[in-house]
C-alpha cells in the first residue's frame, strides 16, 4: 500500500471493496454453518432404520435416505474442491496459519458435536473410566472457555 501509485480515494476504494468482500466472506460462512446445525437438528429425529426408506429427491439418485446423505457429504467435499482449485487457479492459494488453525479448531469442534450426535439424554451423565467429569460438564466447559480466551485475545464489543 505505502508504495501504491493508485490515488489515495482509489486506495480507500479499494479498501472499502476488501472490507465488503470478508463482510460477505463471513456471512457465507454463518450461512453455511447455521444451515448444517438446521439440518443437522431435523435430522437427528430419524432412526437407523429411516435411512433405508425410499426417497424421491433427485439427489438421492435413485437410492434412499442414506444414498441422500452420503450424497450431499460429497457434494460439500466436492465444492470444497472446487473452491480450492479456483484458489489454486488464481495464486490465491489459503496460506494463512490463522485460516489454519482456526480451520483445525472448527474440525475438533465438528468431532465433539459429532460424538453427541443422535443421544439421548443419559449419554450426558456418563463418565470416563478414571474421569471426574461427565460428559455434560466436559462439553458445557468448552463454550466457557472459549469465550474466556477469545476474549483475552480480542475482547468483545460489549466488553470494551
Amino acid at each position: 500500500m505505502w508504495g501504491d501509485s493508485r490515488s489515495g480515494s482509489a486506495l480507500l476504494e479499494s479498501c472499502a471493496v476488501g472490507r465488503r468482500r470478508i463482510s460477505e466472506t463471513r456471512e457465507l460462512i454463518r450461512r453455511l454453518l447455521a444451515e448444517m446445525a438446521g439440518s443437522i437438528d431435523r435430522l437427528q429425529g430419524l432412526s437407523d432404520e429411516d435411512l433405508d426408506q425410499a426417497c424421491d429427491h433427485g439427489c438421492a439418485m435413485d437410492g434412499g435416505i442414506r444414498r441422500l446423505l452420503v450424497r450431499n457429504a460429497e457434494h460439500d467435499r466436492m465444492h470444497a474442491g472446487v473452491v480450492s482449485n479456483a484458489r489454486y487457479g488464481a495464486n490465491a492459494m489459503q496460506e494463512s496459519e490463522l485460516a489454519r488453525l482456526l480451520r483445525d479448531w472448527l474440525r475438533e469442534r465438528t468431532e465433539l458435536v459429532g460424538q453427541l450426535l443422535v443421544s439421548d439424554e443419559s449419554v450426558l451423565e456418563l463418565q470416563a473410566s478414571g474421569d471426574e467429569w461427565t460428559v455434560r460438564e466436559h462439553v458445557e466447559h468448552v463454550p466457557h472457555w472459549e469465550r474466556d480466551t477469545i476474549d483475552a485475545v480480542v475482547p468483545s464489543e460489549a466488553a470494551s
